[in-house]
Order: C-alpha cells, then sequence, then structure tokens
C-alpha cells in the first residue's frame, strides 16, 4: 500500500489507519489474533469475541493479574463494540443499495 500512495493518490485505508500507540499495539495484535474466534450468524452477521477466547489468550500470554486481566478485557471489549458498530453500518450501507438497486 506504501507503494501506491508514493506513487499517487494513497488508498482511502492507508489514509484512515488508526493511530495506535506503541503502548497498546499488544492490545491491537491480540484483538486482531482474537476476531478469528468470533461466531458468524446465519446471516453473516458478526458476533462478539467470546469471553473464553480472552481468557486462554491472556493465561498464554502471561496477562494473570486480575487487574490486568480486567483491562485487557475492557479495552478488548471497547475495540470489539467498535468494531461491530462498523460492520452493522456497512450492512445498512449495502442493503441500501441492495434496495436502490432493484
Amino acid at each position: 500500500m506504501q507503494k501506491l500512495a508514493e506513487e499517487g493518490e494513497p488508498p482511502r485505508a492507508l489514509l484512515e489507519q488508526p493511530e495506535i500507540w506503541p503502548h497498546l499495539a499488544w492490545v491491537w495484535d491480540a484483538f486482531n489474533d482474537l476476531s478469528s474466534d468470533r461466531p458468524f450468524g446465519a446471516m453473516g452477521g458478526a458476533g462478539r469475541i467470546p469471553w473464553s477466547s480472552i481468557d486462554r489468550y491472556a493465561a498464554r500470554h502471561g496477562i494473570d493479574d486480575p487487574d490486568a486481566f480486567d483491562r485487557f478485557k475492557r479495552l478488548l471489549g471497547a475495540m470489539d463494540r467498535a468494531y461491530l458498530d462498523h460492520e452493522a453500518e456497512r450492512a445498512k450501507q449495502r442493503d441500501k443499495r441492495k434496495v436502490k438497486k432493484r
């Protein structure tokens, strides 16, 4: 993507990428890793990252202090809600486009 940006108009994804504070990069990595554990409904909608997946990830990565785990869980929960809200909005936009095409 960087090469595309250097050759002309930067891609939208590059322009809109979030700023990740260095001390929270590990939480972003965890969110990306755990996103593959989220369930998908029969109609294709994404569900929340399961608590059991978060717990298992924390145990594997040495997050065993109750306060540290609570902070980790809250950070992931906030990221997960933002992701699901974003996906719900995208689904609404897709549905609107489908209705207009009819």
